[in-house]
């Protein structure tokens, strides 16, 4: 039975023989720390996903840049190599409170194609937060160029449970 979000598709597991993924990640103390992973093709060692990502966390405030580079996945969607920046803030306003925020830069079309706003409650076993995503879809039907997607999404987490999130398009047009 196939997946209505195509979930699986030209992931490796529908092979006998998987791709090669790592990760190696370097964390010399409790502030920063570098993480870099990968996805190899298991016959030709091509370079499928490559991501790295340095993280900073300090008292009341972290931030991260990640850089992906991600070969096309036409069973998804994504016709091309898609490249680009992450990076993402936060700030404690309280013990258990954060605002946090983010922006994608898109390398290949040299622009920037998401941002996220958010607001929320984390404790050691539950999240519960709000956040305003403008992102691009790419998966509209009749549509080659993605169109800009405004939404609000509501997240809610039991640590040892799992987690859900629900999201509304508020947008009023396409762009």
């Amino acid at each position: 039975m196939q997946s209505l979000t195509n979930t699986g598709l030209d992931s490796g597991f529908d092979k006998p023989a998987s791709d090669y993924v790592g990760r190696v990640a370097y964390s010399p103390n409790k502030i920063f720390s570098l993480t870099t992973r990968f996805r190899l093709d298991e016959a030709t060692m091509d370079i499928k996903r490559f991501e790295t990502e340095g993280r900073a966390n300090f008292d009341r405030w972290s931030v991260s840049l990640l850089y992906g580079k991600y070969a096309p996945q036409p069973e998804l969607g994504y016709l091309t190599e898609r490249q680009g920046l992450l990076g993402t803030g936060s700030f404690k306003l309280a013990a258990n409170w954060q605002v946090s925020g983010g922006l994608r830069y898109d390398i290949a079309n040299s622009k920037v194609n998401q941002y996220i706003v958010g607001a929320g409650y984390v404790d050691d076993c539950f999240l519960l937060a709000v956040n305003y995503v403008t992102d691009y879809n790419y998966t509209t039907i009749g549509s080659i160029a993605p169109v800009t997607d405004h939404r609000v999404m509501f997240q809610l987490g039991l640590r040892t449970i799992g987690g859900t999130s629900i999201s509304q398009n508020v947008s009023s047009s396409t762009q």
